[in-house]
């Protein structure tokens, strides 16, 4: 995607973002529009603030990047037209940009001319992990607004490979059309409890894992999650795609910081839907596993 500004300039305003926000306030909780004194060609720079962990906490936060636009609406469903770009400095710094005409797209549903109102018409946000020592930057085409909503998670809790339910649901029965066998991976199955008269959006991280030996560096298994689609029926289930290899930090460790521990990959962030089994198949070897977590949205601010 073609961004229309000019990359030399970034360096130098994205120090003049972060040292304002370094010498200035540090409240957090709620999204701050950053005035910085020189500004990107038609972008405005916005500052998302970031929630400091509770000490002991090892529960992780995601923070939403929400795009959106006041915009006279009616009785169909509208989204704002645009996507994000990721950047990334020279020094390692990540900033976003969000690239959008303004426009929205709708349903198109004849509506009584009463449904008509003002509202804020979001677009397609994404999920960055609350662990920057810096409020991460992100810019938008002028008369977008940025808003965002952290998540909050529960701990990881094991996938099983055997199924096992002694209560039919519709999500049992929707297993049926799911492959029962993928050659050279194991399948996990997971049932979501239902969730009643609760108003919180929720989403499921589903978290691939390898039990090695580690040493003092820090650890991450390779591979990737592809989604697969069942045709005919418009379910799908994911594939992890790995051969178990592990990357790592290059430091110098001592023989004493060799152990056994899980070393987890990267992990793929869906919708909860209790209705539908959640069905992985890992590679088949006795050191791999799955795990999920359980993430709960706050407000949008």
């Amino acid at each position: 995607m073609k961004i229309n500004f000019v990359t030399k300039q970034l360096p130098v305003l994205l120090f003049i973002i972060l040292f304002s926000m370094a010498c200035g306030s540090q409240k957090t909780g709620s999204m701050s529009n950053v005035a910085p004194a020189q500004t990107l060609d038609g972008y405005q720079a916005h500052a998302l603030s970031v929630t400091a962990l509770k000490q002991g906490s090892d529960s992780p936060v995601k923070i939403e990047i929400v795009p959106g636009k006041i915009m006279e609406v009616d009785c169909n469903h509208h989204s704002l037209m645009g996507e994000f770009a990721e950047k990334v400095l020279s020094d390692g710094n990540q900033y976003y940009v969000f690239e959008s005409n303004g426009q929205a797209i709708s349903t198109l549903m004849a509506c009584p001319d009463n449904t008509r109102r003002k509202e804020f018409v979001r677009g397609q946000s994404i999920f960055i992990d609350n662990d920057n020592t810096v409020p991460p930057v992100v810019f938008a085409s002028e008369g977008i607004e940025i808003k965002q909503r952290n998540w909050s998670s529960s701990k990881p809790y094991p996938i099983e490979k055997e199924v096992n339910h002694t209560i039919e649901t519709e999500a049992t029965k929707a297993l049926e059309a799911y492959p029962e066998s993928l050659e050279g991976y194991d399948r996990y199955v997971l049932f979501l409890p239902e969730i009643k008269n609760s108003v919180k959006e929720r989403k499921v991280e589903i978290i691939p894992g390898v039990t090695t030996e580690v040493d003092c560096n820090i650890h991450g298994l390779l591979g990737t999650f592809v989604e697969k689609n069942i045709e005919g029926w418009g379910y799908s289930y994911l594939v992890f795609e790995s051969d178990g290899g592990v990357r790592s930090t290059m430091m110098a460790c001592p023989d004493n910081t060799r152990r056994t521990e899980l070393v987890t990959g990267a992990t793929h962030l869906m919708d909860y839907n209790s209705r539908l089994p959640v069905v992985v198949f890992i590679p088949e070897k006795d050191n791999f596993s799955v795990q999920y977590r359980v993430w709960e949205a706050g407000d949008l601010k």
